[in-house]
């Protein structure tokens, strides 16, 4: 079926888009004033705010490290449920390890910390992200739609989203290529072959027909990953927007600093031209002018370019516009710490500097709990993908783990494991290894025969301690008081 299978051979084609067509991109310098007139009317302005948010997004690296902090923040490490119908006859079938290691084999060609972040990044940025899965079973490809001809069409009982594409989108510059084939400079076709998948394609034809009810398709569930940001689904607005208008300010600020800067630099050289000393009226100078003027141009050719110069007939003087006021610098400083309180983020965590661990680690657990939530979202769509594309079977499900948590979720699993619980697996996931690699690595030392040939060292696992150990337990960071840890980071015991 052309509709469910990859086109690899056109897998450069979707990447590069038209490939025949010489391309250029410009970009629109927006104001404070443009900004607020769009907030006053968001719907009818929605793809203005969105392509402001990308704009601050390639101009400012505070808007930029904010949206990849909380994309970056989850792990992605992820498990597989089995959804086992008799808890009476549980089953132990070649079956059910054969349906196992298929889902777990698909699941291994996505690469989650990678694709999983791009997804949630864009969704920040943008408020909505639409991509279309190209899966042929042996490799995927998720194609990032254009927000501006996505939206969400209706919600499913798992919390996702069924998505509408605009048709209209092929209407636009040499996009029929992408479903028709590659135009020469002549238009005529020299590749046939559809770019996008055959269903954009039908769907554009559809609206051909039927301008008035058709410009709208629904694409394929099994097909989709959708995210947006926020709850309202008509209005998916960018997740910092009421940010933007201060870090425009920001970048404002930032600029006439670096002009004052230069100001401060600039130095006005003044020579004075003599007269003659017994001169009764204006204009007796003691030097011919055509002299004063070569000697200038002289002067002007050695001076830097932050050097002015200029003659006159009075004293020699050097003019400086340097002031000896840091306000500006302060201001700044005050200004930056006001965007990330702002943005919802402490900025201690981008510049730990005089800060202690126990406050950075109190910023983090709210920022955990943001990122969370749009995880239980992707959750949702790959919960999706898996019922809907490989099987019924099993149900997939993301740990709920940063590199912030890391520790203290793993000696979690350790201790519930150690009591017997069915963690194994969630305690192999959440180190980092996915189902697939953590049974082919089972498989592997079960057949090199590691239990019987590597034994452990001699520790206070495989040891009793003794029972003569005493001294109180080490508090950990978040037991310490902000001047404990400050005395602990900086080593103030130390004798």
């Amino acid at each position: 079926n052309k509709i469910n299978s990859l086109n690899f051979a056109n897998l450069q084609k979707l990447l590069q888009q038209n490939v025949s067509k010489t391309q250029t991109r410009s970009f629109v310098t927006y104001t404070k004033e443009k900004i607020k007139s769009y907030l006053i009317n968001p719907l009818a302005n929605i793809n203005n705010i969105r392509e402001v948010s990308q704009f601050v997004y390639r101009v400012s690296n505070i808007y930029k490290k904010v949206i990849w902090y909380f994309a970056d923040l989850p792990l992605y490490s992820y498990n597989l449920i089995y959804n086992q119908s008799n808890w009476s006859s549980p089953s132990g079938s070649s079956d059910f390890l054969k349906n196992y290691q298929k889902v777990a084999t698909r699941l291994q060609q996505w690469n989650m910390p990678q694709e999983m972040a791009k997804i949630l990044a864009t969704t920040l940025r943008d408020g909505i992200y639409a991509g279309y899965i190209y899966d042929d079973k042996k490799s995927v490809f998720i194609q990032a739609l254009d927000p501006k001809y996505v939206k969400i069409k209706s919600i499913t009982a798992l919390g996702t989203f069924v998505v509408a594409f605009d048709a209209t989108y092929f209407d636009q510059g040499n996009n029929k290529s992408l479903i028709y084939g590659i135009q020469d400079s002549n238009g005529d076709y020299i590749d046939t072959d559809s770019v996008w998948d055959e269903i954009f394609k039908q769907g554009y034809e559809a609206y051909q027909a039927d301008m008035t009810n058709s410009r709208w398709f629904e694409l394929p569930m099994e097909k989709t990953i959708s995210m947006i940001a926020g709850d309202d689904t008509t209005l998916p607005l960018p997740a910092f927007l009421a940010c933007l208008p201060d870090i425009l300010d920001l970048i404002d600020y930032g600029q006439l600093i670096r002009e004052k800067t230069e100001l401060e630099n600039y130095v006005l050289l003044l020579s004075k031209i003599p007269m003659l000393p017994n001169a009764k009226t204006v204009n007796e100078f003691a030097v011919d002018l055509d002299i004063i003027q070569a000697m200038q141009k002289i002067i002007d050719e050695s001076t830097p370019d932050l050097v002015g110069t200029a003659y006159t007939p009075c004293d020699l003087e050097t003019v400086r516009f340097d002031r000896n006021d840091q306000t500006e610098t302060d201001i700044m400083a005050k200004a930056t710490k006001s965007l990330y309180n702002s943005l919802g983020v402490s900025q201690v965590v981008f510049n730990n500097e005089g800060t202690t661990a126990s406050s950075i680690n109190a910023s983090e657990n709210g920022d955990e709990m943001v990122a969370f939530e749009y995880l239980q979202r992707l959750e949702g769509n790959m919960k999706r993908y898996v019922y809907l594309n490989i099987s019924k079977d099993f149900t997939f499900k993301f740990h709920k783990i940063t590199f912030f948590n890391k520790k203290d979720f793993l000696s979690v699993l350790k201790d519930q494991a150690t009591l017997g619980l069915p963690v194994k697996l969630d305690y192999a996931t959440a180190s980092g290894a996915t189902p697939y690699e953590v049974m082919n690595q089972m498989f592997m030392e079960l057949a090199l025969d590691f239990n019987s040939k590597w034994i452990p060292l001699s520790s206070s696992y495989t040891s009793n301690i003794s029972a003569g150990t005493t001294g109180a337990p080490t508090k950990d960071d978040t037991q310490l008081t902000d001047e404990g840890a400050e005395t602990k980071d900086k080593n103030k015991n130390a004798s």
